[in-house]
């Protein structure tokens, strides 16, 4: 009836069918092939046979002019729910994108020095990570975690710089074969502050990833000179990733505790609140019996408070941090050591590929990966990084290869591949093994009590919950390990 009232305005298009379907504006039967619907009802028809036949087949004509608008609903299909095959591959050419960025950067190096080149980089990348750091939600931050916010502006600073600083000295390749020591370095620094413990499977991958370091190193070759200051940059720029990753668990874990405390707070006041309300309405009950007038009481419901930061805002935040300081460094050469008139396109293209190129395109792009995949492998991909850097370096570039570094790193990406595989087998068992002590100490209370106790008053069973969450800083995907905390729910289930 709708459409029908709309016939006369509408505008029309034709829905590919199968089967027989009755127009709602004629009431007819089609048996097959288009089918005349208004405006009013062809979004709802399109989505209808969409449910029905799949996004693929449906081609609507809208305004005389084709719409691939099932393309398009499968591709927000893959968005929201990709297969492995898209979740893996968007991984791997996050890799192939950073490797572009070490090529494309050795040649613009000549014309801007390296910290000038990263400030501009970060210059360009800022309004994409506050856009991340909005879409991702939560609250701002409060004083006590602005602590965190300015040591990991200098220490994801540092490595932002000495990214390229190690790219004019060493080449891309070398920039490139150190990155997948980043996990290894996290690791170690975990375990010097006590964070996390180191197992056999784990110092297994760290001898495993130190020796293929070395080997990409070449450390028999270095000598006291520019070769050691090389060696230190190239194991800085690493560890600088460790210390702001190591700086953002922390930051995150302290505020899921404290966000944790509130809502247990919360909850006791609007549970002593709820006492309070039903003593006073059961006096006002026996007051009304005795002749009273009870007293309306209305209900008021706390307001639900905001998560707490995420890891995109505490990344934009730190950037902010370290783009201050870095402009701070380069601001002579910005402003006399460039020749901005006679800039090469070259070196503006580098420019514009690392700061939208690999900051934004990239960087989302492996955000939205990671968060899709689940295991160890998005730690080992920036292996395939160090690959795509020596091809790319030695088609575009004519650097040659060298095979004895590319078998370090490949080594490195292996002891990485074990670490976090110990990693993991170490959260499940950490996990289980909690649970399991639980449900023992949980049957011991029921045992020692008495046979007349009421069912209400034995130990309900504890479920514990591992809190994990996957970001991603630059190319690196990192999984940032929360603790335990009890599952409420699923005790409850």
């Amino acid at each position: 009836a709708r459409a029908s009232r709309l016939r006369d305005r509408a505008t029309w298009c034709h829905v590919p069918v199968r089967g027989s379907v009755r127009s709602p504006a004629t009431g007819q039967r089609s048996s097959c092939g288009a089918l005349r619907l208004g405006a009013a009802s062809c979004s709802l028809a399109f989505r209808a046979v969409t449910a029905t036949r799949g996004a693929s087949s449906c081609v609507p004509m809208v305004h005389g002019k084709g719409r691939c608008d099932g393309c398009l609903a499968s591709t927000r299909s893959q968005y929201v729910n990709p297969s492995p095959i898209t979740s893996h591959s968007a991984m791997v050419l996050v890799q192939a994108l950073f490797a572009g960025m070490h090529t494309t950067a050795s040649p613009a190096l000549e014309y801007i020095p390296p910290v000038a080149f990263c400030a501009l980089r970060l210059l360009l990348a800022l309004p994409f990570l506050w856009w991340l750091a909005r879409h991702e939600g939560g609250r701002w931050f409060r004083w006590h975690e602005f602590t965190f916010v300015v040591p990991m502006g200098a220490a994801i600073g540092t490595a932002y710089v000495l990214i390229f600083v190690c790219n004019q000295r060493s080449g891309p390749n070398m920039t490139a074969m150190v990155q997948p020591a980043m996990p290894i370095c996290t690791t170690v620094l975990s375990a010097l502050l006590g964070l996390e413990k180191v197992g056999a499977g784990k110092l297994v991958g760290l001898l495993v990833a130190t020796f293929g370091t070395a080997v990409t190193l070449r450390v028999w070759e270095v000598k006291a000179g520019a070769s050691l200051l090389d060696a230190v940059f190239l194991l800085t720029q690493a560890n600088a990733y460790a210390v702001y990753i190591v700086l953002l668990t922390l930051a995150l874990k302290r505020g899921d505790e404290h966000d944790r405390r509130e809502k247990e707070e919360m909850k006791e006041r609007e549970e002593m609140k709820e006492r309070g309300e039903r003593k006073e309405r059961e006096d006002e009950t026996d007051m009304g019996k005795s002749g009273g007038v009870p007293r309306n009481s209305s209900e008021t419901t706390q307001p639900e408070s905001a998560a707490p930061p995420g890891p995109m805002r505490f990344l934009f935040a730190a950037t902010v941090i370290a783009e201050i300081g870095v402009v701070g460094f380069a601001a002579d050469d910005l402003a006399h050591n460039i020749k901005w008139q006679s800039l090469p396109p070259v070196a503006i293209g580098a420019v514009l590929y690392a700061g939208l190129g690999s900051s934004c395109l990239a960087h989302g792009l492996n955000s939205w990966a990671i968060s899709k995949v689940q295991g160890i492998l998005p730690s080992v991909y920036s292996g395939a990084q160090v690959v795509f850097t020596v091809v790319f370096a030695y088609v575009f570039l004519g650097l040659p290869v060298g095979y004895d570094r590319a078998a370090g790193s490949a080594v490195t990406v292996a002891g990485v591949y074990v670490v976090s595989r110990a990693k993991f087998l170490e959260m499940e068992t950490r996990e289980s093994l909690q649970s399991f002590r639980d449900a023992n100490a949980n049957d011991a209370a029921r045992r020692v009590s008495f046979s007349g106790s009421d069912k209400n008053d034995e130990p309900e069973p504890t479920f514990f919950e591992r809190r994990t969450r996957r970001t991603s800083v630059d190319h690196i995907a990192v999984v940032l390990d929360l603790g335990l905390v009890v599952d409420s729910e699923r005790g409850k289930e």
